[in-house]
């Protein structure tokens, strides 16, 4: 696994408050705003719609089917074989396994942007390899007799930089293209299921039309694309489909899979439902169960609605749904309408699970089970840097977060970097995150790699009812080559402004197309404010100052850490003591005037102090 490289910056806004957003490269997946629906098992339905058009590639490539190309070095080709690019997992001295599709052993078309950028541009791939942009395009097909046209298709792809997989579709020779995105919210530099199956509702441009084009392509640098058994067919008779559903909590509209019990509210069910069909569905609703290990705890239902042909809208559960126990819940959503009887019933549902725990809030959707080897680390501009990066999150209720959860990633350069985790609030007025909160430093362990640590608070985070939070986790940088930067865990694709950051100067940033970081607060982890932090006794002065603060001590320390902090927590300043003394003097005479934090680490504890320079 790569890790994921952010490149270029635009300035942007959160209220008034000025950030930059990252430009994925080279990990993440485009947006999705919730992970894929989870299909059930077929219900052997009887009324199923027969295609009119199938293409198997039984016979090769087809007649009347073309390609084009402007690289010339990488059409669509008919093979048997998978990828023979650099990165199939054989380094290329054989063909890889291809596509399972059903009809596999007779053939089918593959992309193989990795093979043809090997052979032509050699290694590394970083720095040779190129953007290929290459299609294939079918022979026409006639529709004419058709109210409404679903194209299935099956696929298997590893893709990178966050490519579109387009699919394309024409009913004027070519002249203008409807266009969607089958990439499906597989993360970059991953592989998909093999095969992954595509349906997708082509009536609003294929229906009733005698002479209709798909096309398959994209422009990519790396990895590969293989498609199999194509087929054409009216829609199932009064089909309506779950195709996404998410909740809310209260008023935050975010879905955080992980929330504490003392933080529960009111919670309600959306779904996206979507007409299948060339006729308007009316009755048109979702009944969404929740059920956790005592059986159904829930159970409600949308107020009918009629939706037009080929078309999606949102349905909202009527009733809410408060957690009143802690464990792990399954969230079961199910469309039906009143038009008449569902011909395919494979994809009326779609299932989740949300966790509502004793005290850690969590974005992501990974489980203590199923730990994520996707990685986030240093953007490229930013390498050698300091690096912060982590969740917005929204609390009911007035609490202190104790600890921060942190997902390792399983990079054997983590072992022994330092790393730490801090807690800051939206302040509406000031329009910026303040700083709340800061953990003990961390040297990252051999055996905590590609696991979910738990970092002590030593400057407890005080946050307040319906604030918005933004809890990260981070490193202080070092060699300039990156061997000192540190990547994190994060889970499935999440809308955009959820994931923010400070980078190596201290400016905030939102990552454009993010997946949920392995960053959690936990506002009970047991420990409290440890005994060592209560110890510590520590004064400055003068304060303010203009070119020296001098820190006293009650006791003598030998070994301390001193970090001034500005009010959106970057640091401006570090000092180390390494000898036995009661008094550190820190010098501030090239540090601009402002409001600042001194962080004070010893043997005998932290303390955290409100400093000001005024020159």
């Amino acid at each position: 696994m790569k890790k994921l490289l952010l490149m270029g910056a635009v300035l942007l806004s959160y209220g008034s408050m000025a950030q930059k957003t990252g430009v994925e490269q080279d990990c993440d997946a485009k947006f999705t705003a919730r992970p894929a629906a989870k299909p059930q098992a077929d219900n052997s339905n009887t009324n199923r719609a027969v295609p009119f058009y199938t293409e198997d590639f039984g016979g090769g490539f087809p007649a009347g089917w073309t390609t084009q190309d402007s690289s010339a070095i990488c059409p669509w080709v008919y093979s048997t074989d998978g990828s023979w690019g650099f990165f199939n997992g054989n380094s290329a001295t054989a063909g890889a396994a291809g596509i399972n599709s059903t009809t596999a052993a007779n053939g089918f078309l593959i992309c193989d942007i990795d093979s043809a950028n090997q052979f032509t541009y050699g290694q590394p791939s970083g720095s040779n390899y190129q953007y290929l942009s290459t299609y294939v395009t079918s022979a026409p097909i006639d529709c004419s007799t058709h109210t409404s046209v679903i194209l299935k298709f099956e696929q298997f792809y590893r893709y990178n930089n966050g490519v579109a997989m387009i699919v394309q579709v024409s009913n004027n020779g070519g002249t203008s293209w409807t266009s969607y995105n089958v990439a499906g919210g597989v993360a970059n530099n991953a592989v998909s299921a093999n095969p992954k199956n595509v349906s997708l509702n082509i009536t609003s441009t294929a229906a009733s039309q005698g002479s209709v084009l798909i096309r398959f392509g994209w422009s990519a640098r790396v990895y590969y694309w293989m498609i199999d058994d194509i087929n054409l067919s009216e829609a199932d008779p009064f089909d309506i489909a779950t195709d996404d559903s998410w909740w809310g909590m209260n008023s935050i509209g975010y879905q955080n899979y992980k929330t504490p019990l003392s933080h529960a509210a009111p919670i309600t069910f959306k779904s996206l439902l979507t007409n299948n069909t060339g006729s308007a569905l009316t009755g048109s609703a979702v009944t969404t169960d929740i059920s956790g290990t005592s059986g159904s705890v829930f159970n409600g239902s949308s107020t009918p609605i009629s939706i037009a042909p080929a078309a999606s809208d949102t349905a909202t559960v009527s009733t809410t749904w408060t957690p009143g126990v802690v464990g792990t819940y399954t969230v079961t959503s199910v469309s039906t309408s009143t038009s008449g009887t569902d011909g395919n019933l494979t994809n009326n549902t779609y299932t989740d699970s949300l966790q509502i725990t004793s005290s850690v809030m969590g974005l992501d959707n990974l489980s203590a089970g199923s730990q994520s080897t996707a990685s986030i680390s240093n953007f490229g501009s930013n390498t050698g840097q300091p690096f912060k990066i982590g969740n917005i999150y929204q609390v009911t209720n007035n609490d202190f977060v104790e600890c921060v959860q942190i997902g390792i990633a399983n990079n054997v350069q983590n072992t022994g970097k330092e790393i730490f985790a801090e807690v800051y609030a939206y302040d509406p007025v000031a329009a910026d995150f303040m700083l709340r909160g800061a953990s003990f430093p961390h040297f990252v362990l051999a055996g905590e790699l590609g696991t979910i640590i738990s970092l002590e608070m030593a400057q407890a985070g005080d946050v307040y009812a319906d604030e918005e939070i933004l809890v990260v986790a981070g490193h202080y940088g070092g060699a300039p080559a990156g061997t000192d930067d540190v990547s994190f865990m994060y889970g499935q694709s999440v809308p955009a402004q959820t994931v923010y950051g400070y980078d190596g100067i201290g400016d905030l940033y939102y990552l454009a197309n993010p997946r949920a970081i392995v960053v959690r607060p936990d506002f009970n982890c047991g420990l409290g404010l440890s005994e060592a932090t209560q110890q510590l006794d520590a004064t400055v002065f003068p304060n303010p100052s203009n070119d020296k603060f001098t820190v006293r001590l009650a006791n003598e320390t030998s070994n301390a850490t001193l970090r001034l902090t500005d009010l959106n927590g970057r640091v401006v300043l570090t000092q180390e003591v390494n000898q036995t003394t009661q008094e550190i003097t820190l010098n501030v005479a090239g540090i601009a005037n402002g409001m600042y934090t001194l962080h004070i680490q010893s043997e005998k504890g932290t303390k955290a102090l409100q400093v000001e320079v005024m020159h």
